[in-house]
């Protein structure tokens, strides 16, 4: 991105967006004590918008906005908005977004690697997924490198696989640990489903007379892309027998009565900026009664969790490494859960809108971004 934003613009002000909380005053309709460069200066309860200002009281850094403008929107709602000049950046990520902001006069696309992976969350903890053989051979089942390709065809970075439930392929200490267990083998995954003791019969695989059914949990919000995902895994596992019911429900159930109490089979959402990897203990420790921590697939066992406790009790971050890494080769071969890919930041921002945008693992810096001079 640009560097060279010294000095006060014509354009004081920056329009942001936030998707995921309403916007609205605090009870006691004060404006909250803040800690940065910028305060809070006002709420519009009736636009939804918050403006932020900088604070005279910064020993910092001045910056160089005279005021930040986040506005509350559905995600369905940024493009219109972007090209209505509402706010000063988008998200690109989704192709027929990207269509029409990639078009879009005085704008650039730009890309980064965020901490974001799309994964896939195995339940161990009820019906044929209690057994580790059908976990595995769900792992070798699915095409990682298809569901990549189709998700980022229309993009304009390439996506690709990776190994790792701790580390991102763009951090130190990363290192591919997935081994036989993320290739995709459909001769592996079927012969781990005969030795579950689930026979295919004609198209389906059976036992005891029960079919091998599981169903995909899928927000009724979701985009198009998780849909098209969703019915690439439901072919994928179709092709070894497994038959995959895509469950739809509503957005604000998804996760409080499906997600977190572990109230399916398959379901795929985002953990997103876990740079430290201290944040991930509670996704891999073993869950303990009704309390999953965030393990919703409730799949874990003590070598994993004393891995781990090891790990976030040093400092050496080479020697922290190891164990993450020690870690995530028992989490791969229990079937926790499957990574897909790194989502890219894709953003379409404002050509002359500096130093804002795809930071990838770096956070933004807020006194930096301005307007260039014309």
């Amino acid at each position: 991105m640009a560097e060279d934003v010294d000095g006060r613009p014509r354009l004081h002000h920056l329009a942001l967006v936030h998707d995921r909380h309403p916007v609205g005053r605090p009870r006691d309709r004060k404006i909250p004590v803040t800690g940065a460069a910028f305060r809070i200066s006002s709420y519009d309860k009736t636009a939804q918008t918050i403006t932020a200002v900088p604070d005279p009281n910064w020993w910092g850094t001045k910056p160089k906005l005279d005021s930040i403008v986040f506005r509350a929107l559905d995600y369905t709602a940024w493009t219109d908005a972007y090209l209505n000049k509402e706010i000063d950046y988008a998200s690109a990520i989704l192709p027929e977004d990207y269509k029409r902001l990639a078009k879009a006069v005085g704008t650039d696309i730009r890309t980064g690697a965020r901490w974001d992976e799309v994964h896939i969350t195995l339940n161990g903890a009820r019906g044929p997924l209690k057994d580790l053989r059908v976990r595995q051979a769900i792992q070798h089942a699915i095409d990682r490198k298809a569901v990549a390709t189709a998700f980022g065809k229309d993009l304009p970075d390439q996506l690709k696989t990776y190994g790792s439930h701790f580390f991102m392929p763009n951090q130190a200490g990363y290192q591919d640990n997935s081994g036989k267990y993320g290739t995709y083998d459909t001769a592996a995954a079927g012969k781990l489903l005969d030795e579950a003791g689930w026979k295919l019969k004609g198209d389906t695989r059976a036992k005891d007379g029960k079919q091998l059914a599981l169903t995909y949990t899928l927000s009724a919000g979701s985009t198009s892309a998780q849909e098209d995902q969703a019915e690439l895994i439901q072919a994928q596992l179709a092709a070894v027998g497994i038959t995959i019911s895509i469950k739809k429900v509503p957005s604000n159930d998804y996760f409080s009565k499906y997600v977190t109490i572990g109230n399916f089979d398959l379901v795929s959402f985002r953990w997103v900026d876990q740079v430290f990897r201290s944040e991930a203990y509670p996704i891999y420790r073993q869950a303990a009664g009704k309390n999953l921590y965030e393990n919703y697939g409730s799949v874990g066992s003590p070598e994993i969790d004393a891995l781990l406790k090891q790990a976030g009790e040093i400092t050496d971050p080479t020697e922290q490494a190891k164990l993450y890494n020690q870690a995530d080769t028992k989490i791969w071969a229990l079937g926790h859960s499957i990574p897909l890919y790194q989502r890219p930041q894709v953003l379409a921002v404002r050509s002359n809108l500096a130093n804002y945008g795809a930071g990838g693992l770096a956070d933004d810096a807020f006194t930096k971004v301005g307007w260039l001079k014309k």
